[in-house]
């Protein structure tokens, strides 16, 4: 346990996660494929994506450092 009473992140966790950004990819790529999805959903959703992706790689540096 880390000194906040947190376990520590596993790799099993963050591949979980990196998964589910990359599910999240191709639902935007879907997007953009569908007449029904304005620019502007497109456009929310890809910021969101882009923000998953930050988060992603702060999780995995935290789980190298063994956080």
């Amino acid at each position: 346990m880390t000194s906040s009473g947190h376990k520590p992140l596993t790799k099993a966790e963050t591949v979980a996660l990196w998964h589910a950004v990359d599910d999240m990819a191709l639902m935007v790529r879907a997007m953009r494929q569908d007449p029904l999805c304005t620019p502007e959903q497109i456009a929310a959703r890809r910021t969101l994506l882009t923000t998953a992706k930050r988060a992603l790689r702060k999780v995995n540096a935290l789980r190298k450092q063994g956080l």
